[in-house]
C-alpha cells in the first residue's frame, strides 16, 4: 500500500518571491506577490522574503572556501540560501537603481558568490565548483521610471541566476512616470499578466530529486 502511495503521491511546486524594493505594498512588492497568487492558484506552495527586513552583512571577499557551510557569515542570507536550495522556482523583484538593481539586491547577490566558488580540483586545477545542485526557473520583475533601458539590470540578474543554477524562463518590466505608492494596481492589463506568468510557472516540471 506504501508502494502504491508513492507512485501516486502528489508533488508540490514550491516558489518562493524574493522583493528587492523596501516599499512594501508598492510596485514590487505588488507584482511579484501577484504572480505569486497566479502560481497558488495552479496549486503551488508559496513563500515571500522582503530584503528590507532581512539582516545580510556585506560579502567581505574572503577568499575561504566555507563548506559545507555556505558562507563563513550566519544571518539572514541562510534565509535566501534555503530558498535557492529547496524553490523550485524562484520571483525576484527590484526596482531599477542607477541602470541595475538596488543595495539589498545587490547585497543578496555578493553574498551568493560563494554558491560556486573557485576551487582547486582532485587532479591539481582549478575551476568552479556549483554547490546549489537543485535546478530552478526563474522570473525577474523590473520596476523602471518611463523610458529606462534595462540592458545592464538583466545583465547583473542573469549572472545571478547563472551562478544560482536558476534558468530565466520570464522577464517582467514595469515602467511608470509617477510616484504612487503601488500605482499598478490601477493598471489592470499589467496585474492580469503578472497573475499569468503564476500560472505558467505553476505548470512547469517540478524538478526531481
Amino acid at each position: 500500500m506504501l508502494e502504491i502511495w508513492f507512485l501516486f503521491r502528489v508533488v508540490t511546486l514550491k516558489v518562493c518571491g524574493i522583493i528587492g524594493s523596501p516599499r512594501k505594498n508598492g510596485n514590487v512588492d505588488l507584482l511579484v506577490s501577484e504572480i505569486l497568487k497566479g502560481a497558488a492558484s495552479g496549486g503551488a506552495e508559496t513563500c515571500k522574503l522582503y530584503l528590507s527586513d532581512m539582516n545580510i552583512k556585506p560579502c567581505q571577499s574572503c577568499g575561504i572556501d566555507p563548506n559545507p557551510k555556505h558562507c563563513l557569515f550566519e544571518d539572514d542570507m541562510e534565509q535566501i540560501y534555503d530558498a535557492l536550495e529547496n524553490s523550485d522556482s524562484i520571483v525576484l523583484g527590484s526596482p531599477v537603481y542607477f541602470d541595475t538593481v538596488n543595495a539589498q539586491v545587490k547585497l543578496m547577490i555578493d553574498r551568493s558568490n560563494c554558491l560556486m566558488p573557485y576551487v582547486k580540483k582532485a587532479d591539481g586545477t582549478y575551476g568552479f565548483e556549483r554547490r546549489v545542485k537543485r535546478p530552478k526557473k526563474g522570473v525577474f520583475v523590473a520596476v523602471s521610471g518611463k523610458d529606462q533601458k534595462l540592458d545592464t539590470i538583466l545583465a547583473t540578474v542573469k549572472g545571478l541566476f547563472l551562478w544560482t543554477n536558476i534558468e530565466l524562463v520570464e522577464i517582467f518590466a514595469y515602467a511608470h512616470d509617477d510616484n504612487e505608492l503601488g500605482s499598478v494596481k490601477n493598471d489592470k492589463l499589467k496585474m492580469k499578466q503578472a497573475f499569468e506568468i503564476g500560472v505558467r510557472i505553476s505548470e512547469l516540471e517540478p524538478f526531481k530529486s
